[in-house]
């Protein structure tokens, strides 16, 4: 069956499937800071590594390079970097960069949701409400509300299947927010009830939020990451450029033969780290690193900002393909987690509300971890993958 081009879907489906069936949102998440001096045991750093260093040498999509942070408030903190930054022999570092993709969308809908506790706006707004010119440009928006754009059940078509073959057909396209909003809603697919997952979401409401606050979605987004803490994280506007160190980001093994398809001078192993990446904005188009996608994981992705009751609207979820999907966050038994996926890179944070456990995880191909819950799961994560295999 050929592949289909559309990494946010495939990311959330490979990375978040395991989902559970639908449930009410849980206690509002107070999770505890990392206390990064409080390091693992040898045993424990040994069996990660050695796993690791598996998954690399046996990585399904060839990724060159493995980003991991484990925080257990039990078993204590661990951070590592394996393999290459760059297939010229630069080896990772846990001060390398690297796109998140869709982890993007939980930053965003923090600060929409902070907008929400505020009383700016209510999760009932109407796009029509909130900006009826935005409306009036894209009557198929205008009827939905805040909730439905940020929990993926408004059934506006995705952009990203579209944008991405755009992308492999010229490296260098650029994308305006219409562009890619109008590019979602006349060539995405077909979304059937109750939703699916469309980052032409995020970029409606993006669009929202700036008629309203007057601050543009990378404002917000870098407020956001700047209160977390994450001082090596950031939104940029227009073409993404990852700051050095960073991790050069690779197309794999998996979406090699579909870019040749699209483009014979891409394989898997292009590097795709200075191409025009504008596509994601808002809804996949930061940077991190590994220990910034740590600290976002001790806040449950935003969750622990919120005042109790708009957390607890926050973690109430819809089952859609392919998971329990909140405002901008995913259930996975007693954890909340969210992918990310961009041309080249994928990532995934998880925390665990009840324990305060936190797992991130970021490869340097774009289906990396397609096979890395069997090298790293028991050896890492035992919690985070009893719950996935629960949950499957």
């Amino acid at each position: 069956m050929r592949r289909s081009l559309t990494l946010t879907a495939t990311v959330l489906a490979l990375t978040l499937a395991l989902a559970v069936p639908l449930v009410p949102a849980v206690a509002h998440a107070q999770p505890g800071p990392i206390d990064t001096k409080m390091r693992m045991s040898a045993a424990d750093r040994t069996a990660i590594d050695t796993a690791a260093q598996q998954f690399i040498a046996n990585s399904l999509d060839g990724t060159p390079g493995l980003w991991i942070a484990v925080w257990d408030p039990k078993r204590g903190y661990y951070e590592q970097a394996y393999g290459e930054a760059s297939t010229d022999g630069t080896p990772a570092t846990v001060t390398d960069h690297f796109l998140i993709g869709s982890i993007t969308k939980t930053v965003f809908a923090t600060a929409v949701l902070e907008q929400v506790a505020a009383g700016r706006l209510k999760l009932t707004d109407t796009v029509r409400r909130l900006d009826p010119a935005l409306a009036k440009k894209y009557p198929v928006a205008a009827k939905k509300t805040v909730a439905q754009l940020l929990g993926m059940t408004s059934r506006i078509p995705d952009y990203a299947d579209a944008a991405v073959g755009k992308m492999f057909a010229n490296p260098q396209q650029t994308f305006t927010r219409d562009q890619l909003i109008a590019l979602g809603i006349a060539e995405g697919a077909a979304i059937a009830a109750p939703g699916g997952y469309s980052t032409t979401n995020y970029l409606l409401m993006g669009k929202v939020m700036q008629s309203l606050t007057g601050k543009t979605p990378e404002q917000l987004v870098n407020a956001v990451l700047r209160q977390s803490g994450m001082k090596q994280s950031r939104l940029m506007t227009g073409n993404v450029v990852l700051p050095s160190p960073r991790a050069h980001g690779y197309i794999g093994d998996f979406y090699g033969p579909q870019a040749a398809l699209v483009n014979p001078s891409l394989s898997g192993a292009t590097d795709v780290t200075d191409w025009t990446m504008q596509w994601g904005k808002e809804g996949g188009g930061a940077y991190s690193t590994i220990r910034d996608l740590a600290k976002w994981g001790s806040t449950c992705l935003g969750t622990g900002l919120l005042p109790a009751k708009v957390a607890a609207e926050r973690l109430k979820t819809t089952r859609i393909a392919p998971g329990n999907y909140g405002l901008g966050i995913i259930r996975q038994g007693d954890w909340l987690s969210h992918g990310g996926q961009a041309i080249g890179y994928q990532d995934n944070v998880a925390c665990n509300p009840k324990t305060g456990a936190v797992v991130a995880y970021a490869t340097n191909s774009t289906e990396g971890p397609a096979d890395l819950a069997s090298y790293l799961g028991t050896a890492a994560w035992p919690e985070y993958a009893k719950a996935q295999t629960a949950a499957n």
